[in-house]
């Protein structure tokens, strides 16, 4: 695919609208790792949000490869 085929497929709409449920999913991830990050700061106040962030992107990693791909299939 050259430039202009990839910047004509992102100003379609149609490509936001095939994506919805992966969008949902995403953001479903999100607030996951949200609340991780701040159950981390309140448990430790020194490096807590990161480490609560950090296993929110863990978390968030192993529902999309056990549940979020098949999901979207």
């Amino acid at each position: 695919m050259n430039l202009q085929s990839v910047i004509s497929e992102l100003m379609k709409a149609s490509t936001y609208s095939s994506l919805k449920q992966h969008y949902i999913i995403l953001w479903f991830y999100t607030v996951i790792i949200f609340v991780t990050a701040t159950v981390g700061h309140v448990i430790t106040k020194t490096n807590g949000f990161t480490y609560g962030m950090i296993v929110g992107f863990i978390v968030s990693i192993f529902l999309w490869c056990q549940y979020g791909k098949e999901m979207v299939k």
